[in-house]
């Protein structure tokens, strides 16, 4: 049966928003659609890159972890207001134990886990690397040991990418605190480290030649900051509504299909230099109108409603805990892994990794979560960031106008 093209694009509006405008700028309690889709699209990518695709094609899940770095800026830096706009401060203290309690549960467990069956087989246990991980600077060691010619002894390769996550954890606060929680300075922020950690990337391969064939830049939380201020960008132009219009362009068709153009287009480059540069700032600007697109907008509604499927957001919700198992589970299980054909191997390890994770999220990381919510911030507790009066609205333009 023939379907008059002119039907179909009415049922599929390409500028139809999935957020009414006026809902855009953070609130406490507000439900973001897709996030957890997109959680589980990026974890989905990494699995792919990791367990099921050859060597030579691991770098499918670096765009997995893209995504979680530009979710997280996006994330964090939206509740910032959301509190900001609710308290007309930010509780500094509260912030950090609700970072602490999210994160260090599962990482502990799992480490005790990994620790216990390391023990009984009778190997070494390097407490640095284990400390690198629990103080987050395992992303700077592991950079260290590829150049010295070292590899770790415990299942925490993977690990790397929460230390990166963590330092943006640490500072991104107290950025809101000196700028006084103002949407603009925020916004000029972002894009002075996403110019600042590009001209870094470019530093470093000058004064280094040969750096571009390792993973020193790709681990380093100064040479990958960029990745995640991009989500806080997009977080900030959403609180000013004069930028309103920006934000409707970035979450239509048009820039949808640019943004996965030249996303894609960037994979076709081989050159090391080039990826190690030039390329973490295009696939950046590349994915802000995915996110925006999925998140404010409809420019695809098949893709919003596949995001937003049971399924996929059950995914995305124990994307966590799948990102930490999915690293232990050879060495957990090659006992009897590596006795398998192949292919039943491969989906054995996934199996492994989501019973695993399903079985961290219900009874570690679901109770912590909870406990998260007992921390509350109050006015008088903790190091604040106390907003101007003027921008407690952060959707009016007199927000904008200092």
């Amino acid at each position: 049966m023939l379907i008059d093209s002119r039907l179909l694009r009415k049922s599929l509006p390409s500028d139809s928003l999935s957020i009414a405008a006026n809902d855009w700028p953070a609130r406490s309690g507000q439900t973001i659609p897709s996030l957890d889709g997109l959680r589980a699209g990026s974890v989905m990518l990494v699995l792919l890159g990791h367990l099921i695709l050859p060597s030579s094609m691991i770098g499918i899940s670096a765009l997995g972890l893209d995504v979680f770095f530009l979710v997280s800026g996006f994330l964090i830096t939206r509740l910032f207001f959301a509190e900001a706009r609710e308290s007309g401060h930010l509780n500094l203290r509260a912030f950090y134990l609700r970072r602490i309690v999210r994160l260090y549960p599962v990482l502990f467990v799992y480490l005790a886990i990994v620790l216990t069956v390391q023990t009984a087989r009778g190997g070494d246990i390097n407490t640095f690397e284990v400390s690198s991980v629990l103080f987050y600077f395992w992303n700077y060691l592991t950079a260290h040991q590829e150049i010295v010619g070292d590899s770790s002894i415990l299942p925490i390769g993977v690990l790397w990418s929460l230390s990166v996550e963590e330092h943006f954890y640490l500072f991104a606060p107290l950025a809101f605190i000196c700028l006084r929680g103002s949407p603009l300075a925020m916004l000029r922020a972002t894009l002075a480290v996403c110019a600042a950690t590009l001209l870094l990337r470019y530093l470093y391969c000058f004064i280094w030649p040969g750096i571009e064939k390792t993973l020193w830049i790709y681990r380093h939380s100064e040479t990958r900051a960029d990745s995640i201020a991009y989500g806080a960008m997009l977080a900030c132009l959403v609180q000013i509504n004069p930028y309103h219009h920006i934000v409707k362009f970035l979450a239509g068709r048009t820039a949808f299909v640019i943004g996965t153009m030249v996303l894609l287009s960037s994979y076709a480059i081989r050159d090391p230099y080039f990826q190690n540069t030039l390329r973490f700032t295009i696939q950046g600007l590349a994915l802000i109108p995915m996110l925006c697109g999925v998140v404010f907008g409809q420019p695809f509604p098949f893709l919003n409603s596949l995001l937003n499927q049971f399924i996929v957001r059950w995914i995305g919700q124990i994307s966590y805990s799948v990102y930490v198992w999915h690293g232990g589970i050879i060495f957990l299980f090659s006992w009897w892994l590596f006795q398998l054909p192949n292919f039943l191997n491969l989906f054995l390890q996934l199996a492994l990794t989501f019973v695993l994770a399903a079985c961290s999220y219900y009874v570690v990381e679901r109770p912590a979560l909870k406990l998260r919510k007992l921390v509350r911030t109050s006015p008088s507790s903790g190091k604040t960031a106390t907003a101007a009066p003027e921008l407690c609205d952060l959707t009016s333009p007199k927000s904008i106008a200092g």
